[in-house]
């Protein structure tokens, strides 16, 4: 006795008539991906002046009175910069300097900036209404280039650090070519507290730190009436831009209390260039 055939019907077969517009879907994201790679960067004039470019890339309106850079700020734009949530959330920009690197033979533009929550108090006066001893300010940075008529940006970072006290600019800034493609930004950060004085000294690269440490100390507003001195040190960096490091040496001299005579002190160590750190051999 022949039995009956049984049709076999494939599991989910509604699978199958999708797979065409899955591949179709993939292949025209992956286009629009590789496009959008090989797109040409924004290009700006090169008569633009970094507030000009700082203007463009905060999407703001230049303030000539304040020489300041204002932009509409988020919630959180405003939680990251230390701000008031207010019913206009702005937020103010300022350059600091721009300085070049030359980098086999093609010259680049750091352009570093501060961003604080700017107020007008009672006298009248703009400032930072965080003012406090230990306050500072934003840092951020943009690097460009200048090729025939334009300007194009390379790297833009709003906001990587704080810098500065009572609110303001403190700190000094310069740009270290350690060669091989490695720009390192120097910002010496002075501070004075409970008879201190100090200088906090960071290398950033590409707004990331790299080292951190006290270049400069001493105690002298800090001695008592019956010590016969105090300590005091300060450093030098040389940099090697052929291996890619700096030699760091520190001087300077203690007191012994029972004599009161100076003792120097110093030591010399090198920093390498190692996995995006400077570390101390």
């Amino acid at each position: 006795m022949n039995k009956p055939c049984k049709k076999v019907i494939p599991a989910f077969p509604v699978f199958k008539k999708y797979r065409k517009i899955k591949v179709v879907s993939i292949m025209w994201l992956m286009f629009l991906f590789s496009n959008s790679l090989l797109a040409s960067p924004v290009a700006y004039p090169a008569t633009y002046t970094p507030a000009e470019l700082l203007t463009a890339l905060l999407s703001g309106a230049y303030d000539v009175n304040q020489k300041s850079v204002k932009w509409s700020a988020t919630a959180g734009d405003i939680h990251e910069f230390n701000g008031q949530l207010g019913e206009q959330n702005v937020l103010y920009s300022f350059i600091d300097t721009t300085m070049t690197i030359n980098r086999e033979g093609e010259k680049i533009y750091y352009t570093i900036f501060h961003t604080s929550p700017m107020v007008v108090n009672e006298e009248g006066e703009f400032v930072n209404p965080n003012n406090c001893h230990v306050c500072g300010v934003n840092l951020g940075y943009f690097s460009y280039t200048i090729e025939n008529d334009s300007i194009y940006i390379q790297k833009f970072k709003r906001n990587f650090a704080i810098h500065g006290s009572f609110g303001e600019k403190s700190y000094d800034l310069s740009m270290i070519n350690l060669g091989n493609g490695y720009d390192l930004l120097k910002v010496d950060d002075p501070y004075e507290g409970m008879g201190t004085a100090s200088v906090a000294t960071r290398f950033y690269q590409d707004g990331e730190l790299m080292l951190s440490m006290i270049s400069k100390e001493n105690n002298l507003g800090n001695r008592a009436k019956n010590q016969k001195g105090y300590y005091e040190f300060k450093t030098e960096y040389a940099y090697n831009n052929k291996a890619q490091n700096i030699t760091v040496k520190q001087t300077g001299y203690r007191i012994d209390e029972q004599s009161g005579k100076r003792i120097p002190t110093s030591k010399i160590k090198k920093l390498n260039l190692d996995n995006y750190t400077l570390q101390f051999q």
